[in-house]
Formats: C-alpha cells, sequence, structure tokens
C-alpha cells in the first residue's frame, strides 16, 4: 500500500468534510437531509461501479442485480423467514460475490470485447429484474413493506432521518477509502493496466481472470451492502426502482461527470447531480411538466462537452493554474 493511503486516513480535511457532514442533520430541514441521504447513497453506489468499471474498463450494468440482492432478498429474508437484516446483509452480500464473480469468469472465459459485456451484465440484470417480479417470495411486483423503524440498531434500524443519514455517510465513506486504497496498491496497478490494454497485460503476466474476478467481487458485494442499506431507509423495497437497470444507468452517469477511475470523481459526480435533480423536481416539478428533466440534461450534455474527462480532472486543472502563481510568488 502506497503512503498515500495512509495519508488520506489521518488527513485533517478528510476528517473536517466528514465531521461537518455528519452535523448537516442539526442544521437542515428534514427535506434536505432526506437529499442528501440520497445523495450519499449514489456516492457509495458510484464508488463501488468505479471499482469496475472506471478502475478495470469493465461497463458493467449488472449492478443493479447487486443491489436489487441486497435490498429485496435481505427484505424477503427478513419478512418471510425472520431472519435478521444484518445477516441478511452478510448472506446477500456474499450471493452477490459469487454472481459477479461468475459474470467476470464469463467475460474471461469467452474473451468478450466491450459491447459484448455491456449486454451480457445488462442480460443479467434484466434476468433478475423478471426473477424478482415473478417470485412471491421476493414480493413480486407489489414490493415489500418493511417494519416501522424503532431505532432498533440491533434489528438493523436506524431511527429515523438522521440515523440513516449517518449510516449513509458511513458507507459512502468506506466505498470512497475502498476507492483510495485499490488505487494505492498493486491491485489499483493491475487493473488500470488491464484497463489501457488487456493483452499487453496478459503478455506481461497479469493474471487477468483473478483481477477481474476481484474486482468485480469487491463491486458487487459493496453495492449489495449499500441496496441492504437503502432498502431499510426507504421501507418499502420496490422493485421497479431497486432492480432497475436505469438505477445502475444513474450511478454510470454521475461517476462518468465525476470523472472516472478517480477515487473522488464518482462521489464529486453523485454530490452534484443527485442534489441538483432532486431540487430542480420539487422546484419545477409542478410548473411545467418535464422542465426539470430538460434543464437537468442540459447541465449533463454541457459539463460532458466541456469536460469529458469529468469534473474532477477539471478541479485539478484549476486548482493547479490557481495555485501555480502562488507558489511562484513566493521567496
Amino acid at each position: 500500500m502506497r503512503d498515500e493511503f495512509y495519508k488520506t486516513l489521518v488527513s485533517p480535511i478528510w476528517w473536517g468534510a466528514l465531521v461537518i457532514a455528519a452535523i448537516m442533520p442539526f442544521v437542515l430541514s428534514s427535506y434536505y437531509v432526506h437529499i442528501l441521504t440520497l445523495a450519499l447513497v449514489y456516492v457509495a453506489l458510484a464508488s463501488s461501479w468505479n471499482i469496475v468499471g472506471g478502475m478495470a474498463g469493465q461497463i458493467s450494468l449488472a449492478h443493479s442485480l447487486f443491489i436489487g440482492i441486497g435490498s429485496m432478498f435481505s427484505a424477503a429474508l427478513l419478512l418471510k423467514l425472520g431472519i435478521n437484516m444484518w445477516l441478511g446483509l452478510v448472506i446477500s452480500a456474499v450471493i452477490s460475490g459469487i454472481l459477479g464473480a461468475v459474470i467476470a469468469w464469463i467475460d474471461f472465459r469467452f474473451q468478450l470485447g466491450h459491447l459484448s459485456f455491456v449486454l451480457i451484465t445488462l442480460a443479467f440484470a434484466e434476468m433478475g429484474s423478471i426473477v424478482v417480479e415473478g417470485w412471491d417470495f421476493l414480493g413480486g411486483a407489489s414490493g415489500l413493506l418493511l417494519p416501522k423503524d424503532t431505532g432498533n440498531f440491533l434489528a438493523f434500524q436506524f431511527g429515523g432521518g438522521h440515523g440513516a443519514f449517518w449510516m449513509m455517510l458511513a458507507l459512502a465513506a468506506i466505498c470512497v477509502l475502498v476507492n483510495v486504497a485499490i488505487l494505492n496498491s498493486p491491485l489499483g496497478y493491475y487493473l488500470r493496466t488491464i484497463r489501457d490494454n488487456e493483452k499487453a497485460a496478459q503478455a506481461i503476466g497479469v493474471n487477468i481472470l483473478r483481477y477481474k474476478i476481484t474486482a468485480m467481487v469487491i463491486s458487487a458485494m459493496l453495492a449489495s451492502v449499500v441496496g441492504t442499506a437503502y432498502v431499510r431507509y426507504l421501507t418499502f423495497a420496490d422493485p421497479y426502482l431497486l432492480i432497475s437497470p436505469v438505477i445502475t444507468i444513474e450511478i454510470v452517469l454521475f461517476a462518468t461527470v465525476g470523472g472516472l477511475g478517480r477515487a473522488y470523481g464518482p462521489a464529486l459526480g453523485a454530490l452534484l447531480l443527485v442534489p441538483l435533480g432532486e431540487i430542480l423536481r420539487g422546484k419545477l416539478g409542478s410548473t411545467l411538466p418535464g422542465l426539470h428533466y430538460f434543464i437537468y440534461g442540459i447541465v449533463v450534455i454541457s459539463v460532458i462537452l466541456v469536460t469529458p474527462r469529468g469534473l474532477l480532472p477539471l478541479f485539478e486543472r484549476l486548482w493547479a493554474r490557481w495555485r501555480g502563481p502562488a507558489v511562484a510568488g513566493k521567496p
């Protein structure tokens, strides 16, 4: 592990940002706390997807399947079998990791191109959606209603909006730290080598199968854990929200706008776009149907055209340009 990871762990900027974020529920209304909680959910999901999509260059659309397993299956285990959601979280994460490994093996075994891999993962996501909607154990098309959140942490309950916010903040921080750790470890180097030139990586002895499976398993398990926490916050397991490929497309969008393959890029994209979308919908949704979607689309298109590599590289260039004269003026 490189020193940058340990510097992040002890960085006052990192801990200061977490402390400031943690006190937000005390200074904001419940409406804005809800928006920030959603933003943190997508920070965690986009960061988990970034391990496969950004670092390894494998554009997977199967993450709605992992999110769905974490949410729908853990909820079903609780309601139908009485299994504590903490245990359901672990079971769902293990199943998601196994499925992730299978998908990565299929990719390696059949030497799928980028487009073929996208279509295969989309097919897995669609199959998962069909299974959930047709299986009564998972609630079918009607979904599942979870018990009221009474704040019993041992029962995987967070005590309302504030507790859910702090839980999502912790998960988002963990997912971002996992990204930082991977980027500063040999695994990160191997994944980026595979992304840049898979054949060249194989020629120099990189174990392609091993590292693809590792990346997919880590990514799938993180997405599943976040899915379990998300459904507990929602208190309703809605298959049309939680296992729809649309949620994966949103994750990919946030990661791309923020900066693919960067530790903080997906987090930046989610923190900017999720509140923007929610506030536009709240302020303009009743003014003219579809207006908020139009404005949101214009903003996203403009960002991608101005900075195709994402907002984080743009901010870094602006910061370096601003720092340049200041550093040059020092004696």
